[in-house]
């Protein structure tokens, strides 16, 4: 019996930016001297609005400070912020996938939770068994640091937890404050994630059901391209995480994506026209366009990925789970395939049907 992901629940921050509050507020931190060059990068990531746990409901933010040559917060003053925002989000989502599960919180029996943008001991895992009532025996599992992606390897060890036990009920939780990690330096890839990362946090419950019109988790495939170490990382620097993306990226993905989905789809009976729908993780405009160029994919197919970084920015972890939330409740035609990408440079593929 195959696992299914029973429910999605999502999550934001109280507080949220449009993109032109985000220009302008860049505009005012960062080395970069040419405030033209920052409104162009701002205005071609097709991003309208951010959710950002550092901002208020009108889109102001207290966090940072104009200090000529400062590089902003120690990444101690950054992190101690981590679990409150994270909580903030993380919480409701899961309250979230919990109802609409139909499931009381002492049902769960273990706990996957992702996270690339914050660590503490004890963590958000701890917090959230408090705070959601799970039972103090719940089993925990950390997935740090991965990336983008992390929601697939989430869902690859709650899969692995709900086959082994056809009595396990695994929640999932991907939660992100990408806002705490915002980078003076005026050098090109940290200005571009500025420009596109978000806050967010979703949550899924996955379990064995026999009868149930709930995606199933059929098959995972990874992938780690040689020699592309250099061109996406993502490091722990002195004021904060720190973001390394070539430009090369979209153009290794425009030439290998292809060879690595059609034979892992072939081997399950499929091409890539049989898919019903796609959740391509939107890493940026030119994340997806790669891709959809890769794959042979017409706009439709990758509408909502451009519609999910309109609305929210690029969440990290827990942006595909969002665009997996929608597909549900649109009742969208299977079977799905979800492609995400990190560091690495990596990527993460799942099948349901």
């Amino acid at each position: 019996m195959n696992a299914r992901i029973v429910s999605i629940g999502t999550g934001l921050p109280r507080g949220s930016m449009t993109q032109a509050q985000s220009c302008a507020f860049a505009s005012e931190l960062s080395e970069q001297a040419d405030a033209r060059s920052i409104r162009l990068l701002y205005r071609r990531t097709g991003i309208e609005r951010r959710g950002l746990c550092i901002a208020d409901a009108d889109g102001v933010q207290r966090m940072y400070e104009r200090d000529p040559g400062s590089h902003g917060p120690t990444t101690a003053a950054r992190l101690a912020r981590f679990n409150d925002y994270a909580c903030e989000m993380a919480i409701p989502a899961c309250r979230k996938a919990l109802m609409r599960a139909e499931l009381d919180p002492g049902a769960i029996t273990h706990l996957v939770v992702a996270s690339c943008t914050g660590l503490e001991s004890p963590g958000i895992d701890q917090r959230l068994i408090g705070a959601l009532g799970l039972s103090e025996s719940t089993q925990r599992t950390i997935i740090g640091f991965m990336g983008c992606h992390a929601a697939v390897n989430a869902l690859r060890v709650a899969h692995a937890l709900a086959v082994a036990d056809q009595s396990a009920c695994v929640l999932v939780c991907c939660v992100e404050v990408c806002s705490l990690h915002f980078s003076y330096s005026g050098l090109s890839d940290r200005d571009l994630a500025n420009a596109l990362f978000a806050d967010g946090a979703a949550s899924a419950v996955v379990r064995s059901v026999k009868e149930s019109a709930a995606p199933q988790i059929r098959s995972f495939s990874a992938r780690l391209w040689p020699d592309t170490a250099d061109e996406m990382s993502w490091r722990i620097g002195n004021h904060g995480f720190e973001m390394g993306l070539s430009r090369r990226v979209p153009e290794l993905l425009r030439a290998h994506t292809r060879a690595w989905i059609e034979p892992w789809l072939a081997g399950h009976g499929l091409g890539t026209r049989d898919v019903g729908s796609w959740a391509v993780h939107p890493g940026g405009p030119s994340i997806i366009t790669a891709v959809q160029q890769s794959l042979a994919l017409d706009d439709q197919k990758v509408e909502l990925s451009r519609r999910i970084l309109r609305d929210h920015g690029n969440m990290s972890s827990p942006t595909v789970l969002f665009i997996l939330d929608a597909l549900m409740h649109a009742n969208a035609r299977r079977p799905w395939v979800t492609l995400a990408f990190g560091p690495g440079l990596a990527g993460e593929a799942m099948l349901l049907a």
